[in-house]
């Protein structure tokens, strides 16, 4: 009997099975289509097996990495290690390049051991996550000349100096550079973006500096009550560095040379 037809009926199976020849056609077949299966199992069961064995870099913490810190900051402090994971055991959104980290901040605390995820940081952290660890802003409060209100702007570089009263000097003004290259967090709500912008009443202003935490309390304790006692000093993108002078005053003005040299 041929097996040639398309259609075959119940006799026509049994008339095949019931000769030698049909049965070990029919047999053939069956273990021709069970290899077929079993070949292709097999292929998927290795590929599974070589995707969940081929290892993956992540970041995973190395210490405590709490809430609100900013990827800039972690990736500053390397708060991470760079570690080589089994595909099956990498968490889901893991982060493998710190550039996913900038302008982000931790939506929660991160533990040791634990992986970076792209779930774990927002954006629209604030001024916090322009922050590293051992930085704070400070906000303080300038008068319209020597704040120089609507000249500087938000990303500008200043000087700090802070004049104060020497104690024991009877009113004696003396003039000190606190600190040197301060970036601007924010320079007051504006017109164009500068601090105060246009202020035809002199009117004083606030700016936001970052500072580092040691310089916090000094400019706190020199801004004092009188917007007048700090001068910001604006500084050029290519500003060469700032030579720290001792304490100005009348006096010391009258004993230096013309040029500024002794």
């Amino acid at each position: 009997m041929e097996l040639t037809g398309n259609n075959y009926t119940r006799n026509d199976w049994r008339k095949l099975l019931s000769t030698r020849r049909g049965t070990i056609i029919v047999a053939t077949v069956c273990a021709l289509v069970a290899a077929g299966i079993l070949i292709v199992a097999m292929q998927g069961y290795r590929h599974n097996i070589d995707t969940e064995g081929n290892p993956e870099t992540v970041l995973v913490a190395t210490g405590l990495i709490q809430k609100g810190t900013s990827g800039d900051a972690i990736t500053t402090g390397q708060q991470f290690k760079p570690t080589s994971i089994a595909t099956k055991q990498v968490s889901s959104g893991a982060i493998a390049d710190t550039a996913q980290l900038h302008g982000k901040v931790a939506t929660a605390d991160i533990y040791p051991g634990q992986q970076l995820t792209a779930a774990g940081f927002t954006t629209g952290g604030g001024l916090a996550a322009e922050l590293a660890p051992s930085q704070r802003a400070i906000t303080i409060t300038v008068d319209a000349a020597h704040g120089m209100v609507g000249l500087i702007h938000d990303g500008d570089h200043v000087d700090v100096y802070a004049s104060l009263t020497a104690e024991g000097a009877r009113g004696v003004k003396v003039e000190r550079l606190l600190m040197s290259d301060i970036p601007v967090l924010k320079a007051g709500a504006s017109t164009g973006g500068g601090l105060g912008g246009s202020n035809p009443q002199n009117q004083d202003s606030n700016v936001t500096l970052k500072v580092d935490d040691s310089q916090a309390g000094a400019l706190s304790y020199a801004a004092g009550s009188e917007p007048g006692n700090v001068r910001l000093v604006l500084r050029p993108a290519n500003a060469t560095q700032t030579t720290i002078p001792a304490s100005i005053s009348g006096q010391s003005l009258l004993l230096a040379k013309p040029g500024g040299t002794k």
